[in-house]
């Protein structure tokens, strides 16, 4: 108890480095200077008592012993004030000792004092508070250099023993720690640097961890689980909030089909809950080797589970599984295509009917947001609803995914276009119930007739397909004709090309200017072009294709990184002029992306006043609650975000609510018609107006004319783009000699 009462006293806080609390370091140096300095005067008081030496000196002792016990209560509460006050009391002892006292040892305890007095003073103050008491005590070295010469002659052994003293001392010493002290300092502040920036990664792990979207676990190669994300928590346990730490995955899970040894560590596992065997979990392995542990994504396969096991439990249901969808029991592609071919063959001269494909719109999102098991039963309840609803004379099959077909026997009538579309329309769910909750649907169609445009099942499924891809978010009925066909493969021959050319990096970003009122460059747009034999692919056509494709996320992230190493070498020559660069829904629902803009400007703080992200809202993608988390978190980490068209598409005030931006684009719909229509100059004035109160920066594009940039001036607008001021460019030309033009950013007006 007594050593642990001395470890706190004399070292205050052992697990304060000097870099993080100067001041502690410094009283703590302080008490122990203190303590030593009373023990050698009590000795001397003691010895002053045994001996029954002068009393005045004894006096003396006496009062210097209770000034230093005084200073040592004081440096509790005035750590300063006491190492000034005792070093005040040093340096006067000692000169007094110097000056007034005949005795030897007195002048060299005098002396030893003064020459330790920089040491004492860099410990308890700084290093330039050292340098000063080094010089002081040249005096008295002097002093003693003199008194020690006779007669002009000095002393040389005792000369020299001074000058090794006083130079040790008084020099040697003090420079010696101070370096020792810089030192502690500086790897002080490199581990505070260190220690941030490890818990700002720490942080973005974290955060990566908890929105994959899929209920994951992290383990040791024993089974042990270190962590587990929310998801998890919620599938595993009935509240989610059990704490897993010190759990083992063989608490919670049990393996299916008695499989033996460590079954996490398998790519594939089939699990049961421990606590509810009825719920069956699906493993998936992940391994991540540069730690030795396992990331494991879980999913509920528990109805599938009992689909399976209904269908297994009769041979007759074994037979019917190779004509039949698994889930929904409609037939499959074959067996669908097999009764419609016999439907022909029995009634093919008087038969007249279309045949259409439906697919279930955002059914990826519903998935990933509601979870497999909530997604199966959406599909089951819309292919009862359409049972219902489509005559017997109709066949109905499951070709794959969210993809229905069917094949319905028309009338006169509705050989029309118009009254088909009226029909499909009334057999479709506006909404399907599941678990309670009422979920909106939308869809995509594409329609065929028999006869016309084919005559056999394959035949019309085919055609389906090609109508299917033309259909759009304001035209979802798409009918075939030749013309598509054509026109289907010209864009997957373009296809195959573009994905060629996102791979080689073949799409190139160019620069388009935005300028300030008085014509000054403040910013650009990055915009993407395509060379494709000589001829340059309108961006609106590859960019769609590409969003069908998938490729989205690689030309995006090929994109931001030419663009990051722009802005770097920008960085590096002071060009701050920020570059927005376009995103659409596919490459912000891409983890790989998100983290990629993610670890970008963590690594480079300063792409938050250089790199702007301009959300396009063309998608009903971007409507999705994952879409508007995501766009949050770039926000808390820097980046500014602007709405692109705004008004046009899924573009709307909700949209502001939604999504954390600062940037607002008036898109060129609204500026073309200006100056002449005051309709539209009533409704570019209240979007401005509504962009202040939020304190959001507007951004006019498409401005072609001078009478409609002086209007968005006189408006409000801070910032202007259009051809008027300068069309898109090659980045090249921006970063040609030494960025010469980037440097330059001249008026362009």
């Amino acid at each position: 108890m007594f050593i642990d009462f001395l470890k706190k006293y004399f070292f205050v806080d052992s697990h304060s480095s000097f870099g993080e609390d100067e001041k502690t370091f410094q009283q703590s140096a302080l008490r122990i200077l203190l303590a030593l300095t009373i023990s050698i005067f009590a000795i001397s008081e003691l010895h002053s008592l045994l001996t029954q030496s002068d009393l005045v000196l004894l006096g003396a002792n006496s009062v210097y012993l209770v000034l230093l016990v005084g200073l040592l209560a004081l440096s509790h509460r005035h750590t300063k004030v006491s190492a000034v006050l005792f070093l005040t009391a040093l340096v006067t002892t000692s000169f007094l000792l110097l000056t007034l006292s005949n005795e030897p040892y007195a002048e060299k305890y005098a002396l030893v004092s003064l020459y330790s007095l920089p040491l004492i003073t860099r410990l308890l103050f700084s290093f330039k508070a050292s340098l000063a008491a080094m010089a002081i005590n040249i005096f008295p070295f002097c002093l003693m250099a003199i008194n020690s010469s006779d007669f002009g002659q000095i002393d040389t052994s005792s000369f020299y023993f001074q000058l090794l003293t006083f130079v040790t001392l008084n020099i040697g010493l003090p420079l010696a720690v101070s370096k020792i002290i810089q030192t502690l300092e500086n790897n002080a502040s490199h581990m505070k640097l260190l220690y941030k920036k490890l818990n700002n990664n720490y942080a973005m792990y974290e955060e990566f961890f908890e929105n994959t979207g899929t209920p994951t676990l992290l383990c040791d190669q024993r089974g042990k689980i270190l962590k587990a994300n929310q998801l998890a928590r919620d599938l595993l346990t009935d509240s989610g909030q059990h704490n897993f730490t010190d759990s083992r995955i063989v608490d919670w899970l049990t393996p299916a089909n008695d499989t033996k040894g460590l079954f996490w560590q398998s790519n594939l596992a089939e699990c049961t809950l421990k606590q509810r065997a009825e719920v069956h979990i699906q493993i998936r392995r992940v391994a991540l080797n540069q730690h030795g542990h396992y990331a494991l994504h879980l999913q509920n396969n528990t109805q599938l589970h009992a689909i399976q096991q209904e269908l297994e439990s009769t041979q007759e249901t074994n037979n019917r599984l190779a004509r039949l969808d698994l889930l929904t029991l409609l037939p499959n592609h074959r067996h669908f295509c097999c009764q419609i071919n016999q439907r022909i063959a029995e009634q093919d001269q008087h038969l007249t009917g279309a045949m259409f494909i439906i697919r279930i719109s955002q059914f990826k999102l519903l998935n990933k947001q509601y979870g497999k098991d909530s997604a199966n039963k959406v599909i089951l309840n819309f292919s009862k609803t359409l049972q219902k609803k489509l005559s017997e004379q109709a066949i109905i099959g499951r070709l794959r995914g969210v993809k229905f077909a069917c094949f319905v026997p028309l009338g006169q009538t509705y050989l029309i276009q118009k009254n088909l579309s009226t029909l499909i329309r009334s057999v479709l769910p506006s909404q399907v119930t599941v678990d309670g909750s009422r979920l909106n649907m939308d869809y995509q169609v594409g329609i065929a007739y028999y006869h016309t445009d084919g005559k056999s099942a394959e035949e019309l499924l085919e055609h389906c397909e090609m109508a299917l891809e033309y259909s759009t978010s304001t035209d979802r009925f798409s009918y075939y004709n030749h013309s598509l066909e054509n026109k289907l493969i010209e864009e997957h021959k373009l296809g195959l090309k573009l994905s060629s050319a996102i791979k080689n990096k073949e799409i190139k970003i160019w620069l388009q200017p935005q300028v300030s009122p008085n014509g000054q460059i403040c910013s650009f747009e990055a915009l993407a072009r395509w060379q494709n034999n000589g001829t340059f692919v309108p961006p609106t056509s590859f960019i769609k294709i590409a969003e069908k494709l998938g490729l989205l996320p690689l030309l995006a992230e090929n994109l931001v990184r030419e663009l990051v190493a722009t802005l770097t070498v920008w960085h590096e020559e002071h060009i701050y002029t920020p570059i927005a660069f376009n995103l659409a829904g596919q490459e912000l629902m891409n983890d790989a992306f998100f983290a990629l803009l993610m670890s970008l400007i963590a690594d480079n703080p300063w792409l938050a006043s250089m790199l702007e992200l301009e959300i396009t809202e063309t998608s009903p993608v971007m409507t999705h609650p994952l879409i508007h988390k995501r766009l949050r978190s770039l926000s808390q980490y820097g980046y500014s975000i602007a709405i692109d068209d705004f008004g046009t598409g899924q573009a709307s005030l909700g949209q502001l609510i939604d999504i954390p931006a600062n940037i607002l684009k008036i898109d060129r719909r609204f500026v073309s018609p200006l100056p002449e229509d005051q309709r539209h100059i009533d409704i570019v004035k209240s979007t401005i107006q509504l962009a202040d109160s939020l304190g959001m920066k507007v951004i006019a594009e498409g401005i072609e004319t001078k009478e409609q940039a002086n209007l968005l001036t006189a408006l409000g607008c801070q910032t202007l783009q259009g051809y008027y001021f300068g069309k898109p460019s090659p980045l090249t030309d921006w970063t040609a000699k030494d960025n010469a033009k980037a440097k330059e950013l001249r008026m362009v007006y």
